[in-house]
């Protein structure tokens, strides 16, 4: 079961090093073999791509608060300890 694990775990990193530079060497950065600086893709993400940056972190804001309610448990033995109140 480990080897499975660890094979997973190659797989994902190979995957995410392919795409990586299918996506780097994508002709819309410019000249092919151009490679864009970190300066580039912000201005890119911020300038031209403002509302979906805006609408994406908006959603993942949504998803972060619904995480947070769906983790809270709320069982009367928790909210007692919580308020610091012993059960007779």
């Amino acid at each position: 079961m480990r080897g499975l694990s660890v094979l997973s775990a190659a797989g994902v990193f190979a995957f995410i090093l392919i795409l990586l530079n299918e996506v780097m060497a994508h002709p819309m950065w410019g000249d092919i073999g151009e490679t864009p600086t970190t300066v580039d893709f912000a201005t890119t993400l911020f300038n031209d791509w403002a509302i979906a940056t805006l609408v994406l972190g908006l959603l993942l804001a949504m998803a972060m608060i619904g995480a947070s309610y769906l983790v809270r448990d709320e069982r009367l033995i928790n909210l007692l300890w919580d308020i610091g109140d012993e059960e007779e």
